[in-house]
């Protein structure tokens, strides 16, 4: 069973790093998203299908992704067999949060000598080191500020439409989550018929602060999702 992983608002990938470092016994397959074109949920879904393997596997999708593969999971998708959602979202999880950072030179922020703060106080947590955080901007830098700034606009605008799915969902949340309301998780309970939620100590990007734990609750979640005992 491979798993395809969905990245957060930066798109590329790269902060996947800490996790794929402590997954080795499932394949892992990262789709980055694209850097060109519209960024709306719609457009990410149809350009993320085309690019889906020809083989059983199960979706997760970070953050900003969720959206992604919400869209994905009302959609007749050959050999999708789950979703795992980190951190997620269907709705604005914090509408005026997103509208003041869409106007914002991000790029150009994230290398001010207080950026390093406000990255553990938002989205690393406090026990973040340099490492982490330049990896943090690394990420940033490798984005367009027009991607960065129209991802922000569509968590912004973001909307649960009232859509029902019936494919096995896990939702992993983040405990000290500052950008992610714990409410928005209800939606998910009206949307996906069959969904199990799991919970781990840390920040909104839960995959990059605790990169083993999240390992080990991914792996878990899998075997929740297959039936099938996979150790990571």
């Amino acid at each position: 069973m491979k798993l395809v992983l969905l990245p957060g608002m930066d798109g590329t990938g790269i902060l996947f790093d800490p996790l794929l470092a402590n997954i080795q016994s499932v394949e892992v397959v990262v789709l980055p998203l694209p850097n060109e074109g519209e960024q709306d949920y719609k457009s990410l879904a149809e350009y993320i299908l085309k690019r889906l393997p020809d083989e059983d596997f199960i979706l997760v999708a970070e953050s900003f992704s969720g959206g992604i593969a919400a869209f994905l999971s009302q959609l007749p998708v050959p050999h999708l067999k789950g979703i795992i959602f980190v951190a997620s979202f269907l709705s604005a999880p914090k509408k005026l949060l997103a509208h003041f950072a869409s106007l914002l030179p991000i790029r150009q922020l994230a290398h001010l000598p207080l950026s390093g703060i406000v990255y553990r106080l938002l989205f690393l947590g406090k026990d973040a080191g340099n490492k982490e955080i330049e990896l943090f901007r690394r990420a940033i830098d490798a984005v367009p500020a027009r991607a960065v700034k129209l991802r922000l606009k569509v968590i912004g605008q973001a909307k649960y439409n009232g859509f029902k799915s019936v494919v096995p969902a896990v939702y992993i949340c983040a405990a000290n989550d500052m950008l992610v309301n714990p409410q928005k998780r209800l939606e998910f309970v009206q949307a996906y018929s069959d969904i199990t939620f799991a919970q781990l100590e840390g920040p909104h990007f839960i995959l990059q602060a605790k990169p083993k734990e999240a390992a080990t609750a991914i792996i878990e979640a899998v075997c929740l999702l297959t039936g099938k005992v996979t150790k990571a």
